[in-house]
C-alpha cells in the first residue's frame, strides 16, 4: 500500500491538503457556491438534492454521498490513487485526479459511469476549473495541463517553476497562479492564452493560495519564512511579507474579504488572522499545542473559521466575531480534508485513518455518526 499522501514528510507530497476550492469562501458559480445560511436540524437535509463525491486514495475509486440520508452509494472505480476532484459549473461531471495513473477520469453525474481516462503528465496532484467551466487545469510534475472539457482532450502543457506545490483561479478565472516551493516564485498563466508570465518572487517556499473575492489580492503562504505575501493581481507585484506563526500550512479569506485566516501548524499551533485593509496580521488564536499540519475552511456567512488539525484529529471551530475558538470536536484518525455544503449547513471531515466522512451540524457543532466510504478518503467536492 501507499503511503497515504498527506501524511508523508515531505512538504510536496503534503501539497494538496490546503486549500481546495470550496474552501476558500470565494468559489465560483455552480455547486460549489456559497448560498444563503438558515440554522437549525433543518440542516440535516439539502434544499435540493446534493452529493458529496469522495476520492478513495487507496481504493481506486470515488463514492458518492447523499447528503440528504447521509448514506454512501455504490462506488465509482477510477485510476490508481485518486486525489482531487472538481465539478463543472453545470453539476454534469466531476473530474478526478489519478495520482498513480497521470490521468483525469471524467464521471458523469447523471449516470455515475467514469468516461475514458484523459492522459496528462505523472503524478497529478491539483485540479480546477474556470468558472464558465471551458478549461480544467491539472497541476503535475512541474507543469500545468489545460484540458478543454467540451472535448476531453489536453492542451499543450504550460511550463511553471521548480517544484510546484499548489494552484488557485482567481475569482474572476482570469488568472491561474501557481506556487513553486523550490523556485521561490508564483508563476501568473492568462487563462485566455495558457501564456504563463513573468515568475513573482515571493518569500521562501510558497505553498497555499488564496484570493479577496474581487480577485485584486493573491495572499501566498512562505512556509519557509512564516510569512504571507499579498500580491497585487493587476500588477503582479509582490507586497511586503506579513508575518505570522510558525509553519503555515492553509489560508482561507472570509466571503466579504476582510479577513484572511492562517493556520498555523508549528509549535503552540495558532490560527493567525490577517486584516486585508492594512495587511496587518492580529492577535493569534489559539488552538493545540503540537497540532500539526492541517486545513482551514470558512463558513459561507463567514461567521465561523473551522480549523482542522490532522495530526490529532481535531476540528476546532473558531467564532470570527470575537476571535475566539470553542471547544474541539473529536474526528477519526487521521482526518485529511474539510469541506463546508455550500448552504453552510453541515460541515464535512475525511478520515484516512477510518475510511470515513463525519459530518457535523454547524448550527449546533454537533458531530453525527461516520458515514463509511472507501480506503484513504482525501478529496471531496459538491454535486448534483
Amino acid at each position: 500500500m501507499i503511503q497515504n499522501r498527506p501524511y508523508a514528510a515531505s512538504r510536496g507530497i503534503f501539497r494538496q491538503i490546503a486549500a481546495i476550492a470550496i474552501l476558500a469562501a470565494v468559489t465560483v458559480s455552480g455547486w460549489t457556491a456559497v448560498q444563503h445560511t438558515s440554522p437549525g436540524r433543518s440542516a440535516l437535509r439539502a434544499s435540493r438534492p446534493l452529493t458529496l463525491y469522495v476520492a478513495d486514495f487507496n481504493s481506486r475509486s470515488v463514492t458518492p454521498i447523499n447528503t440528504a440520508t447521509r448514506r454512501a452509494g455504490r462506488s465509482i472505480t477510477v485510476g490508481n490513487f485518486p486525489d482531487q476532484l472538481v465539478v463543472t459549473p453545470n453539476g454534469s461531471t466531476v473530474y478526478v485526479a489519478n495520482y498513480g495513473f497521470g490521468s483525469v477520469t471524467p464521471i458523469s453525474t447523471a449516470t455515475r459511469k467514469p468516461g475514458k481516462p484523459i492522459r496528462v503528465s505523472s503524478g497529478p496532484v491539483r485540479i480546477v476549473i474556470t468558472p464558465n467551466g471551458r478549461t480544467l487545469y491539472v497541476l503535475g510534475s512541474d507543469v500545468v495541463t489545460p484540458i478543454s472539457t467540451a472535448t476531453n482532450k489536453p492542451g499543450k502543457p504550460i511550463k511553471v517553476g521548480s517544484s510546484a506545490e499548489r494552484m488557485a483561479l482567481t475569482p474572476n478565472g482570469k488568472t491561474l497562479y501557481v506556487s513553486n516551493s523550490l523556485s521561490n516564485t508564483v508563476t501568473p498563466i492568462d487563462t485566455a492564452t495558457n501564456k504563463a508570465g513573468k515568475p513573482i518572487k515571493v518569500g521562501s517556499g510558497p505553498l497555499d493560495i488564496a484570493f479577496t473575492p474581487d480577485s485584486k489580492t493573491a495572499y501566498v503562504i512562505d512556509q519557509d519564512v512564516q510569512a504571507v505575501t499579498p500580491i497585487n493581481t493587476k500588477t503582479n507585484k509582490a507586497g511586503r511579507p506579513i508575518r505570522v506563526g510558525p509553519d503555515p500550512w492553509s489560508i482561507v479569506i472570509t466571503p466579504d474579504g476582510t479577513t484572511a485566516y492562517v493556520l498555523n501548524a508549528g509549535a503552540g499551533g495558532a490560527v493567525t488572522p490577517i486584516s486585508t485593509a492594512d495587511n496587518k496580521a492580529g492577535t493569534p488564536i489559539g488552538i493545540m499545542a503540537g497540532s500539526g499540519p492541517g486545513m482551514l475552511a470558512v463558513t459561507p456567512n463567514g461567521k465561523t473559521v473551522y480549523a482542522l488539525c490532522s495530526v490529532t484529529s481535531l476540528v476546532f471551530p473558531i467564532r470570527t466575531a470575537t476571535g475566539r475558538a470553542l471547544k474541539p470536536i473529536k474526528i477519526g484518525s487521521a482526518s485529511a480534508t474539510i469541506v463546508i455544503r455550500p448552504d453552510g449547513k453541515v460541515v464535512y471531515v475525511a478520515s484516512q485513518g477510518k475510511g470515513t466522512v463525519t459530518p457535523i451540524v454547524i448550527a449546533t457543532n454537533t458531530r453525527l455518526r461516520p458515514i463509511k466510504v472507501g480506503a484513504s478518503p482525501i478529496g471531496m467536492v459538491f454535486g448534483p
